[in-house]
């Protein structure tokens, strides 16, 4: 058989998620969680008190795309990218763009004026990909400390100031 090329052409749809949605982003996007893992937290996106928005890239009928905004619950004018996933085959071709695009101007109709998202600083292609759509670092510090149950059951020690010198140092 000699080798043939081949046209071929489709339309990609970025579109508000829909319950029904579920099965595909579960087989082509999600395959890290359970069917029903999906299912509830679509549910849940697409409820009435939700600050979820929840869209999906659809291609001849398969959810094969899906980007979550969240509204910052402290402040509403800052939208917060979550969960951005693209089926392997089409991640090529731009979708990902186009699901950025739409989450943009699905915040900008819901009012808000900000979006953000987190990346882990060891994600350098991520955190390069969020830049050259225009995202920018916020210099931010994250203090962290692990606490053991021994710990937190432990009295006061002995050395600790009383708990108005605490305040007092907190405050300064």
């Amino acid at each position: 058989m000699a080798n043939q090329n081949f046209d071929l052409t489709g339309t990609l749809q970025v579109r508000a998620a829909e319950e029904n949605d579920a099965e595909h982003l579960h087989t082509y996007c999600l395959a890290d969680k359970t069917k029903k893992q999906v299912t509830e937290e679509l549910a849940a996106d697409l409820g009435d008190d939700s600050q979820h928005y929840r869209l999906v890239a659809e291609a001849s009928g398969y959810a094969i795309g899906q980007i979550k905004v969240k509204k910052n619950p402290g402040d509403a004018e800052i939208g917060q990218i979550a969960d951005l996933a693209v089926s392997g085959p089409f991640r090529q071709l731009g979708v990902a763009d186009h699901l950025i695009k739409a989450a943009e101007s699905t915040a900008l109709e819901s009012g808000m004026k900000t979006l953000e998202i987190e990346v882990a600083p060891t994600e350098g292609s991520v955190i390069q990909r969020y830049k050259d759509w225009g995202f920018a670092e916020k210099p931010i510090v994250i203090l962290q400390k692990e606490l053991k149950a021994e710990e937190a059951d432990a009295e006061t020690p002995a050395d600790a100031p009383p708990d108005g010198e605490q305040q007092e140092l907190l405050d300064q």
